[in-house]
C-alpha cells in the first residue's frame, strides 16, 4: 500500500493525487449518466441496484484546505442526487433501492471509513450499507450470494480501484459476469507496473499467466520495450488478453498518466451490453484530455499492431480535433465493415454497434452521424424498424436496418 493512500488512527486524511481525482470524476459522471439512462420510463417506480466498492479506503481525502469525497461517498452521493433529480416532475415517485457494499483489507481504513460516514450522518446500523474488513476476493462469494438472492438480473456496479494489478484476479471478474447479467465493472489496473516487473520466470507464475503472459509475450516485450512505440504496442496486447480472459463482452480500456508514480495506468469499463459501453465512452469524451487512447479512434483492434510502430500514432485525447479526425476515419472505414457484416443481406444497426463496439472511440451518436452521411451520399440505405425507407438525413436509430443501395457507388461497387 502506497504511503499516500493510508488512513491512520490519527484522523489525518491522505492527500488526493490528480489521477485519483480523474478516476473519481469519471465514476461520478458515469453514475449520473447511468441512472438517467436506466430510469427513462416515467411509469417505473423502483430500481434495485447494488454498488460494490472493492477497495474503499477510508472514505475521504484531503485536497488542500478542503476534504474530498472518496469512492464510497461518491457512490452514496450519486444515488442520493439521482433520487432527487429523477423525481423532479414525476407523478409517480421513484425509489432507488440501492445497497452498498464497501470492502477494504486494512483495519485502520475500515475504521476511518466508519468514522467518516458517522460524521456525515450515516447510521452505524444503516441497513443499506455493509462494510467488510478483508480482501475483495475473500468476500466476493458472500457479495455474489447477497446480490443473486434479491436481484433477478443482478443489476450492479463494481468499482475495483486496486492499487496494483494482482488483487483482482481474472477468475473474480469471470465470476461476476458469469452470474450477473446486468453487472458492470470499472477496473483500475497498473499496466506499466506489471510490464516493468516482468522477468523471464514470470511466464511460469499463475499471476501473470492469467493475463495471457507467456514466454513469447515476455520475449517480445524485452525486444521492443526501448522502441518508440514498443510500450504502447505491448499495452494493447495485454489489454486484449485481459478482455479475452475477463468474461465480459464489451471492454473499454483507457489510459491515465500518474505524475506521482511516473507511469501509465489503465481504467477499464467491462460489461455485457453495448449500451453500457457507449455511456462510459461518452463520459470519456466529456472528460476531455483526462484520459487517452493509443492509436486511431476509428476502427482498430486491440493487441499487437505494427501499424502503431510504423505510423507512430499519437495518443488520442478525446479533443474536438480528435473528434473531427475520428469522423473522417469512420467515413472511410465503416462502409467496408457494414458490407462485411451485412454479407449481402440486411444489417440491424444494433448488430453493427455490437460488432464494432469494442473497436472504436466513437460513441453511438458518432456512428449514427457517419451512417447518416453515407446514406445522404447514397452509399447505403436505411430502413426503419417497420421496414420502411427513411429519408436521407433522417436521424438514425439503434432499431433501424441498413441495406445496400440499388445502384452501388464508390464504397459499394457492383462487384461486391
Amino acid at each position: 500500500m502506497a504511503k499516500n493512500f493510508i488512513w491512520g488512527p490519527d484522523g489525518v486524511l491522505p492527500h488526493i493525487e490528480e489521477h485519483t481525482k480523474r478516476k473519481l470524476n469519471v465514476l461520478k459522471n458515469y453514475l449520473d449518466v447511468y441512472f438517467d439512462t436506466v430510469v427513462r420510463n416515467p411509469a417505473q417506480d423502483r430500481l434495485n441496484i447494488t454498488l460494490v466498492d472493492g477497495f474503499s479506503g477510508g472514505g475521504a481525502y484531503s485536497d488542500g484546505a478542503e476534504t474530498r469525497a472518496g469512492s464510497p461517498l461518491v457512490l452514496l452521493n450519486a444515488v442520493e442526487d439521482a433520487a432527487v433529480r429523477l423525481n423532479e416532475g414525476r407523478e409517480k415517485p421513484l425509489e432507488i433501492n440501492a445497497r452498498f457494499i464497501f470492502v477494504d483489507d486494512e483495519p485502520e481504513h475500515v475504521a476511518a471509513l466508519r468514522r467518516e460516514m458517522l460524521g456525515r450522518g450515516y447510521a452505524a446500523d444503516d441497513p443499506r450499507i455493509t462494510i467488510f474488513e478483508g480482501t475483495f476476493v475473500d468476500h466476493l462469494p458472500t457479495i455474489m450470494q447477497q446480490i443473486t438472492a434479491t436481484q433477478r438480473k443482478g443489476r450492479s456496479i463494481f468499482f475495483l480501484d486496486q492499487f496494483g494489478y494482482s488483487d483482482v484476479p481474472m477468475s473474480a471478474i469471470q465470476t461476476i459476469f458469469r452470474s450477473l447479467d446486468r453487472a458492470e465493472v470499472v477496473l483500475n489496473f497498473a499496466i506499466d507496473s506489471l510490464l516493468n516487473y516482468l522477468q523471464d520466470t514470470s511466464a511460469d507464475l499463475l499471476l501473470y499467466r492469467q493475463f495471457g503472459i507467456d514466454a513469447r509475450f515476455i520475449a517480445d516485450w524485452q525486444q521492443r520495450k526501448d522502441e518508440s512505440m514498443g510500450r504502447a504496442i505491448t499495452q494493447r496486447a495485454l489489454m486484449a488478453h485481459i478482455h479475452k480472459n475477463s468474461g465480459a463482452k464489451f471492454f473499454t480500456p483507457f489510459m491515465l498518466w500518474s505524475r506521482t508514480d511516473n507511469r501509465w495506468m489503465m481504467l477499464a469499463h467491462l460489461s455485457q451490453h453495448q449500451a453500457a459501453r457507449d455511456k462510459m465512452l461518452g463520459v470519456h469524451w466529456q472528460e476531455q484530455n483526462s484520459f487517452t487512447h493509443v492509436g486511431s479512434g476509428g476502427l482498430f483492434n486491440l493487441g499487437y499492431d505494427t501499424r502503431l510502430k510504423e505510423s507512430c500514432d499519437s495518443l488520442f485525447n478525446f479533443s474536438d480535433m480528435d473528434r473531427t479526425t475520428l469522423n473522417k476515419e469512420l467515413v472511410n472505414a465503416l462502409p467496408s465493415e457494414v458490407h462485411r457484416i451485412m454479407n449481402g443481406g440486411e444489417l440491424e444497426v444494433s448488430r453493427l454497434l455490437s460488432e464494432i463496439g469494442n473497436r472504436t472511440a466513437g460513441t453511438n451518436e458518432d456512428i449514427f452521424q457517419v451512417l447518416s452521411e453515407l446514406a445522404h451520399a447514397r452509399e447505403l440505405e436505411v430502413l426503419s424498424s417497420k421496414g420502411k425507407p427513411k429519408r436521407a438525413g433522417t436521424q438514425i436509430s439503434v432499431k433501424d436496418r441498413l441495406i445496400l443501395p440499388n445502384q452501388p457507388t464508390l464504397f459499394f461497387p457492383a462487384k461486391w
